[in-house]
């Protein structure tokens, strides 16, 4: 039987979305993955003053190491990879929150805001809840307060973000554990070998063992909304928000 998660209170893990050859959202000069790793470098810089030990999942533009894989992995098996390191580093730290840090796209160039989502399906669904509304409600204020407008698109359950031949899919970082079998990952576009342990039919995922959230700062597919992302004030007042909504959920403020 495996021994109960004890968090470390005075730990916190940032997730700078995507990396590497996964770029994430870009346009009107911004980059996501790009913009994601510096904010967390201001979040993580915010945070560490307050006198915590911050973890950042990734420090450079790449993915999870892929040493000792039987094979390169491509695709869907290469993002699996990416995502599922970035979780097992958290539980290693015996972190007691996870936030991830994105920005949207969208096909349409007229949406643009912030919005947070969570995972109701958790042992740990309220604390879920309770820290992605804090980030959302810090963030929106402090973005208003530098003067910026922020469509507030609300805190969202990621529950059934994504629905395929019957089967809810959340956020990967935010879900429960979660199977994928061979043929799942080659319908995927992915590489089995280098996904699968050796003999095994089936990848079992494993979720954060501490209460998590991710928000989408701004839409880059908007003009005025990539025009914020640029701003090096408000890109203050975005990393304020995010770091006094952790510091909030913590009990530190």
């Amino acid at each position: 039987m495996a021994s109960p998660y004890v968090a470390d209170p005075r730990t916190v893990v940032i997730d700078p979305g995507h990396g590497g050859e996964e770029v994430g959202a870009a346009n009107f000069g911004v980059v996501e993955k790009e913009s994601n790793l510096e904010m967390a470098f201001r979040v993580e810089r915010l945070l560490v003053e307050r006198g915590l030990r911050v973890v950042l999942t990734r420090r450079v533009d790449a993915r999870a190491s892929y040493e000792g894989l039987a094979a390169t992995p491509t695709g869907f098996s290469a993002q699996r990879v990416d995502l599922q390191g970035r979780v097992d580093l958290a539980n290693s730290e015996h972190a007691a929150a996870y936030v991830s840090i994105h920005s949207n796209g969208s096909a349409s160039g007229a949406e643009r805001g912030i919005e947070v989502y969570y995972n109701s399906q958790r042992p740990h669904a309220a604390e879920n809840l309770r820290l992605a509304r804090l980030v959302n409600d810090s963030v929106l204020a402090e973005v208003s307060a530098a003067g910026y407008p922020a469509n507030a698109r609300g805190v969202k359950d990621d529950s059934c973000l994504r629905a395929f031949q019957g089967r809810c899919f959340p956020l990967f970082v935010l879900g429960p554990d979660r199977v994928t079998n061979r043929d799942e990952i080659l319908r995927r576009g992915g590489n089995p070998d280098a996904l699968l342990p050796r003999g095994q039919d089936e990848f079992r995922s494993r979720a954060t063992q501490m209460p998590a959230t991710l928000v989408e700062l701004f839409f880059i597919s908007n003009a005025e909304d990539a025009a914020i992302l640029r701003s090096e004030p408000a890109r203050e007042a975005m990393a304020r928000g995010v770091a006094r909504g952790i510091t909030r959920y913590l009990g530190l403020d």
